[in-house]
C-alpha cells in the first residue's frame, strides 16, 4: 500500500480528475483498457497530476509511461521512494 504519497483512494481520485470522469468509473483494479478517456493523452493527464503532488515523479520513474492499469501504477509509486 501507498502510504508515504497516497493510498488507493486518493490515486484513484487523481486518475479520475486527469481523465475528467467520476472516480465511481474507477475501482482498484482497472486497468486502461476498460475506460475510454485513458487513451494517450489521458495517460499523460495522470502523469501531469502525479508530477503535480509527486515532484518529477514521470521523470524519475518512466516506467509509469507505460503503466496500463491502477495496479501498475501503485506498484510503481510504491517502489518510488525505495529505489530513488
Amino acid at each position: 500500500m501507498l502510504i508515504k504519497y497516497m493510498d488507493i483512494s486518493a490515486l484513484i481520485s487523481l486518475v479520475a480528475n486527469a481523465l475528467e470522469i467520476a472516480p465511481d468509473l474507477i475501482a482498484d483494479q482497472t486497468q486502461a483498457s476498460e475506460i475510454e478517456e485513458w487513451d494517450s493523452l489521458g495517460h499523460i493527464s495522470i502523469l501531469v497530476a502525479l508530477d503535480e503532488i509527486i515532484p518529477e515523479v514521470s521523470g524519475s520513474v518512466p516506467e509509469l509511461a507505460s503503466a496500463t492499469s491502477i495496479p501498475d501504477l501503485l506498484r510503481l509509486l510504491n517502489d518510488y521512494p525505495k529505489s530513488h
